[in-house]
């Protein structure tokens, strides 16, 4: 009898600790895609923005964006 009472106490404590470790992942998976949310979205911008910059001499850095931002929010 006493084994079995020690046995659901370990099996207690694993599962305890699955539970918190998942509870800790979801808690990072939030936090990191509120965080980094338009990470990736800037990041097209800026290489929209430097490649329109670099086709077209006559455009501003300004318009380029503009351009850009039209185009990327589209797709």
């Amino acid at each position: 009898m006493k084994d079995l009472n020690q046995d659901q106490k370990f099996n207690m404590k694993k599962n305890l600790t699955l539970y918190i470790f998942l509870i800790l992942a979801i808690i990072a998976l939030y936090i990191s895609t509120k965080t980094y949310k338009n990470f990736s979205l800037d990041k097209s911008i800026g290489a929209c923005v430097i490649s329109q910059l670099k086709k077209n001499n006559d455009m501003n850095s300004k318009q380029a964006e503009k351009f850009c931002l039209e185009q990327i929010k589209i797709k």
